[in-house]
C-alpha cells in the first residue's frame, strides 16, 4: 500500500519501520512527542503511523516484561 501526499509517496513499509524505531526509542526511555514527529503527515499516514507506533510499544512493553 502506498499512501499519497502533496509531494511525496509513502509506503506501508517506511511507515513501519519508522513506527518501530520511534517505539524502540521509547520503550528505551527517550521521550518522543508524536505530535512533532507527525506533524507533516497527512491523515492517513498519521493514523497508520500511530496505529503502528502504538502496536510497537505495547509488544516491546510486553516482551520487556517477559524478561
Amino acid at each position: 500500500m502506498q499512501l499519497v501526499g502533496q509531494k511525496y509517496v509513502v509506503s506501508s513499509g517506511d511507515l513501519d519501520f519508522i513506527a518501530y524505531s520511534f517505539a524502540q526509542m521509547r520503550s528505551q526511555g527517550r521521550h518522543l512527542c508524536t505530535e512533532a514527529i507527525t506533524g507533516n503527515m497527512d491523515n492517513d499516514c498519521k493514523a497508520l503511523f500511530l496505529q503502528r507506533y502504538d502496536r510497537y510499544l505495547e509488544q516491546l512493553k510486553e516482551d520487556i516484561a517477559i524478561a
